[in-house]
C-alpha cells in the first residue's frame, strides 16, 4: 500500500475548489501527501499535459472543469492512460438538475464575480461600525436600514448580522428622554426603520441590575415608572417614524433579521439550522 500521495488539483478558473477538497480529503489520511493547483485549464492540450505528468507523479487528479467537452475529455485521457480522475463537481450537478429540471449553465469561473458581493459586505461592516448607537449622523441618509431599541434589545448584534449580509445599517439608542434627531426624522418613508422592543418583565430584569448602583431620575418615583415610561417613549418614536415594530424577547438575532429582510425586500435570507 502507498504511503505518499500526490493529487493535482485542476480548474479551468481559479482552482481555489478543487485545492480546498483536495486538502480537506488528504487530511483524513495519515499519509504524506503533495498537492498541486493546475488552473486556467482550457485547452486539450492543457489537460494531456496535465495527464502525463500525473503518470509520472503517479498522481491522482481531482478537478473542477466546467465546461463538458473539456471535461470528458478529461475523462476519456484519464481513463487511457490509466489515472484517477475525479469531476468533484458532476455530482451535485446531477443532483441539482434532477431536483429542478434545470440544466446547468456551464460558465466558468462564477465564484469570483462574487467578488463584488464580497467588497459591497466589507463596506456593510465598515459604515454599521461606524453608525453604532447614533454616531456619524451626517451620513446616516447612506443606510439601507435604521434600527431604533431600547437598552439591552440587540441593536448591535443584530445591526452586524445584517452588515454581514450586505445591509448598511444605522442604529440608534432609546431611552426615557431620547429624541429623535432631525437627520432620522426626515428620512421617514425614504429608508425602511425597525424599532425593536422587549417584554416589560425582562426589560424591568435588566433595569434592576443597571440600577443597583445608580439612583433613579429625580421626577421617576419607582422603577416600575422608569420602564413604563422609556417603553412609552418607544413607542411614541416607533409611531411617529412608521417603524416595523418587533419584540426581541424570544426570537433570535437570526429569525429576527430573517423578518427584517423578508418584509423590506433587502438582499440575503438565510437560515441557520442549530442541531
Amino acid at each position: 500500500m502507498a504511503d505518499k500521495l500526490h493529487i493535482f488539483a485542476v480548474s479551468d478558473s481559479v482552482g481555489e475548489t478543487a485545492e480546498k477538497i483536495a486538502v480537506a480529503s488528504v487530511l483524513q489520511f495519515k499519509l504524506e501527501r503533495n498537492i498541486t493547483r493546475f488552473s486556467r485549464v482550457t485547452k486539450e492540450e492543457q489537460v494531456e499535459k496535465i495527464i502525463e505528468q500525473a503518470v509520472e507523479n503517479d498522481a491522482i487528479i481531482i478537478y473542477t472543469i466546467v465546461k463538458p467537452e473539456l471535461s470528458r475529455f478529461m475523462d476519456e485521457t484519464a481513463r487511457v492512460k490509466q489515472v484517477i480522475a475525479v469531476n468533484v463537481m458532476a455530482p451535485l450537478f446531477d443532483a441539482i438538475q434532477f431536483k429542478t429540471g434545470q440544466k446547468p449553465e456551464y460558465i466558468t469561473g462564477l465564484t469570483h464575480k462574487m467578488d463584488d458581493q464580497y467588497f459591497n459586505r466589507m463596506k456593510a461592516i465598515e459604515y454599521t461600525i461606524e453608525h453604532d448607537n447614533g454616531q456619524n449622523l451626517d451620513s446616516v441618509h447612506e443606510a439601507d436600514l435604521i434600527v431604533l431599541g431600547l437598552p439591552r434589545t440587540s441593536k448591535t448584534p443584530l445591526s452586524m448580522h445584517l452588515a454581514n449580509l450586505g445591509i448598511k445599517v444605522a442604529n440608534y439608542p432609546i431611552l426615557m428622554d431620547t429624541e429623535i434627531p432631525q437627520e432620522i426624522v426626515d428620512l421617514k418613508g425614504r429608508i425602511p426603520m425597525v424599532g425593536l422592543t422587549i417584554d416589560i418583565d425582562t426589560l424591568m430584569e435588566l433595569r434592576k441590575e443597571r440600577f443597583r448602583s445608580f439612583e433613579l431620575p429625580d421626577d421617576i418615583e419607582t422603577l416600575d415608572d422608569l420602564v413604563a415610561e422609556e417603553l412609552d417613549n418607544a413607542y411614541r418614536i416607533y409611531a411617529k417614524l412608521k417603524c416595523l415594530v418587533i419584540d426581541v424577547t424570544l426570537d433570535d438575532i437570526e429569525e429576527v433579521g430573517n423578518t427584517i429582510t423578508h418584509k423590506f425586500n433587502l438582499p440575503l435570507r438565510i437560515t441557520h439550522h442549530r442541531f
